[in-house]
């Protein structure tokens, strides 16, 4: 099927099954090559999220202001970013960001501790210390008490021991008027051990309460700490970056300043090559276009970066507009001679055969195929390049290889490396590298 599909995004066109110029490439290497690539596609690298934001700048200014942005550090002056930024705004809000101590937890889990399940060491304690002194006032202690006591209950005291006395006390007070210190002292020491039974005493103990409680006694963290100002923050006082940085930004690819700085310097040198200008000047950007191979019913695809097809005839610059499909490329150099290696090392004879001849199976329209190259550092130079009919030749002889040898692989179910048969070679340096001599 043939078809023209405008507007596709590139996400959609890239999950297509039809054969690319990429999928090509692979295939020149091994099918097995072709295999992983179909299978796992390309692998991000910061060089081709380059390549795609220089492409959408560009080609298409709207889509890059919609996927890509450089950030304004202005716009997020102020905002909340480091922990101890966190630590200050925390610490004006009072809110409580470093771990309990001892007497905060305790606090935390009685405020967590509705039912009062839990009961502490130094609180049982006091409550008994007071409970024992109200129990010792007017307990008798000194001899001379127990002999006032013992009057008033009519018992001679003469010549009674303490003891003595005491006993004398206890079998004639059956109103029970009077207490003895030691004998309160000592039931109170009773009921403070059994008070005691499971009181939280250690650190350790309160962290179980508090671990038992769900309550937060560690210092918090940085999210936990946001959400704690955030609480706080009734009146709005504070922004957090991540924050606004998501208002502003959303999903878009961050680009770094310098990485912005070269797009517009490298979009200023496009528009200042005569040539380049006058390509782009009119025509339509990332147009997907389908067919099958008819040799070998393979489905295949391109998409130019640039093409304009409203033409009369041959494809040249004709009434001062001009005809054809244009890749545009970042390159290290842009010179003819580099570039010409950048071409054979990357396949690029195979991308404007492939191009060229998709084109004229679509549309009926034969073009011609344009490199518009630009430098990725200072200066930015551009440079224009039309595929030669050499180049072309050269890159459809190797994409009707790779196409003869993907239906081979498909048809028989297997797509073998650089070994078919797992043979072993015997390999040679290369002719450069052997013409080494030793010195003397």
């Amino acid at each position: 099927m043939k078809r023209i599909v405008r507007h596709m995004p590139n996400e959609q066109y890239h999950e297509s099954d039809a054969i690319s110029h990429s999928g090509i490439v692979q295939a020149l290497r091994s099918p097995e090559h072709f295999e992983n690539y179909k299978n796992a596609g390309s692998t991000a690298t910061v060089a081709k999220e380059f390549g795609s934001a220089f492409h959408s700048f560009v080609l298409e200014p709207d889509l890059f202001s919609r996927d890509y942005a450089a950030v304004d550090e202005a716009l997020l002056t102020g905002t909340l970013a480091t922990l101890d930024e966190y630590k200050a705004a925390a610490t004006q809000l009072g809110v409580k960001f470093e771990a309990l101590n001892k007497d905060e937890l305790k606090a935390a889990i009685k405020d967590a501790a509705a039912n009062l399940q839990f009961k502490f060491k130094d609180d049982v304690q006091a409550e008994m210390a007071a409970y024992t002194a109200e129990k010792l006032a007017g307990a008798l202690s000194s001899l001379d008490e127990l002999k006032q006591a013992a009057e008033s209950l009519g018992i001679a005291t003469a010549k009674l021991k303490k003891d003595d006395l005491k006993a004398a006390i206890q079998a004639a007070d059956t109103e029970s008027k009077f207490a003895f210190r030691e004998d309160v002292q000592a039931a109170c020491s009773l009921l403070l051990q059994q008070k005691l039974v499971g009181a939280l005493s250690s650190l350790d103990d309160y962290k179980f309460a508090a671990d038992e409680l769900d309550v937060k006694y560690e210092a918090l963290n940085k999210d936990e700490l946001k959400a704690a100002i955030k609480a706080a923050d009734t009146e709005s006082k504070f922004k957090f970056r991540e924050d606004e940085f998501n208002r502003l930004y959303g999903d878009k690819t961050i680009l770094k300043q310098e990485q912005a700085d070269a797009l517009a310097a490298m979009r200023a040198s496009i528009f200042s090559h005569a040539g380049a200008a006058k390509m782009l000047s009119k025509g339509e950007a990332e147009t997907s276009l389908f067919w099958t191979d008819e040799r070998t019913g393979l489905p295949c695809r391109i998409r130019p970066d640039w093409m304009q097809l409203n033409y009369p005839s041959h494809p040249v610059f004709m009434d001062g507009e001009w005809h054809g499909m244009a890749d545009l490329k970042s390159c290290v150099s842009a010179s003819k001679e580099a570039f010409a290696k950048a071409v054979a090392t990357y396949g690029y004879d195979v991308e404007a055969a492939f191009y060229i001849d998709g084109m004229k199976e679509v549309t009926g329209k034969t073009v011609d195929f344009y490199f518009i190259a630009v430098e990725k550092t200072v200066p930015y130079s551009t440079a224009c390049y039309k595929a030669s009919q050499e180049m072309v030749e050269v890159g459809r002889a190797k994409y009707r290889g790779a196409l003869e040898l993907l239906k081979w692989c498909q048809d028989n179910y297997t797509y073998p490396g650089y070994q078919p048969n797992g043979e072993v070679e015997t390999i040679d340096l290369p002719r450069w590298a052997a013409n080494y001599e030793t010195e003397d």
